[in-house]
């Protein structure tokens, strides 16, 4: 008889996951009730009535179930990471983060609950807490840390939270003051929420503060140094803030390093010509169309060696004049190097 029983259970339980497919969410709720009075496998039990009250926003008895299965079962990971969700749809944001720490001993590295827990830091504006944990979720890179944080206020801005979205930049701004994307993001949503003014006083601001922004966040490298994608996209981003087009020159050189670094040969050498011609005097364009030149020349290309080379000329006549002795011994080591090739034909 108990083995009927059981088996007879396991069908009623499997027959749950079909009623809620068709949408039969009363009989699927009834069958969790006899289940459970019967005390058929209680966690699972449990669980799949609490997630079936949730997604019925029947949230006090699905936050009832979950505490059960947390409280009075050995398997609870998944009871504890439904009631973190549950948490943050009633905006228990507190809950939210006791439940992802707790869910995060034995998941530490699940994307998901991280997420969870940085936006419920954010909305309680534990604003150190969260800046510090969603640095550390991104490896401590700045500009995926920066485009993690725009990913998800596109997210709340999307479902019309305005206010979520501005604490949400506000971290930003802990992280990478006066951004002007995030001031720009920032009008944005001010013109969303109908404040005209906030909208245009912000909009004015990034006029002062983007060309020092660019100034102290913009390097010139040579082409071989280790460089962060994220960060020359995010820079070449802001050209559209360059109305006065003060910086067209390290925005083309921004092109060339971007198109390099992801293969695109071709397009970094025709950049690296536009910023020669943007600005002649400039030394830093004519060394890394040299260097990319030298890149293209191979073993059989000796036009692009002679350009290289000529390119690499014209680079340290000008670190001479300027009397820049270590970038001028750089470049001629560049040019000794280039004629050093050995061709194998």
């Amino acid at each position: 008889n108990s083995m009927l029983e059981s088996i007879k259970n396991l069908f009623s339980f499997k027959c749950v996951g079909k009623y809620i497919k068709e949408g039969k969410y009363e009989l699927a709720l009834d069958t969790l009730n006899v289940l459970i009075k019967e005390d058929f496998m209680p966690a699972e039990t449990y669980l799949k009535r609490g997630m079936l009250c949730h997604k019925l926003l029947m949230y006090e008895d699905a936050y009832s179930d979950y505490t059960y299965v947390i409280t009075h079962c050995v398997k609870k990971q998944k009871a504890l990471y439904e009631r973190m969700k549950l948490n943050y749809d009633i905006s228990n944001f507190n809950g939210v983060i006791i439940d992802a720490e707790e869910y995060l001993k034995y998941n530490p590295a699940d994307t998901e609950c991280q997420r969870y827990k940085f936006l419920a830091l954010v909305f309680t504006e534990q604003n150190e807490f969260a800046s510090s944990f969603v640095q550390n979720i991104n490896q401590n890179n700045k500009y995926k840390t920066i485009q993690y944080i725009f990913n998800e206020t596109a997210k709340v801005v999307a479902v019309d939270e305005l206010a979520k979205a501005i604490k949400l930049l506000n971290i930003i701004e802990m992280i990478d003051p006066d951004n002007p994307m995030k001031i720009f993001q920032e009008a944005n949503i001010y013109s969303l929420a109908g404040d005209k003014e906030k909208e245009n006083e912000l909009l004015k601001k990034i006029d002062s503060v983007f060309p020092k922004y660019f100034i102290s966040h913009f390097r010139f490298t040579d082409m071989f140094e280790e460089r962060d994608l994220l960060e020359i996209s995010f820079l070449l981003e802001l050209k559209m803030f360059d109305k006065l087009n003060n910086f067209t020159y390290p925005m083309s050189i921004l092109e060339g390093y971007k198109n390099q670094m992801e293969g695109h040969i071709i397009a970094s050498k025709e950049a690296f010509e536009k910023a020669v011609s943007i600005n002649p005097d400039k030394p830093e364009g004519y060394v890394l169309l040299g260097e990319t030149l030298q890149l293209m020349s191979g073993y059989d290309n000796p036009s692009y060696k002679e350009d290289a080379e000529k390119n690499y000329i014209k680079a340290m006549e000008i670190y001479k004049r300027e009397n820049l002795i270590a970038k001028t011994e750089f470049v001629n080591r560049q040019i000794k190097h280039l004629n050093s090739t050995l061709s194998f034909k």
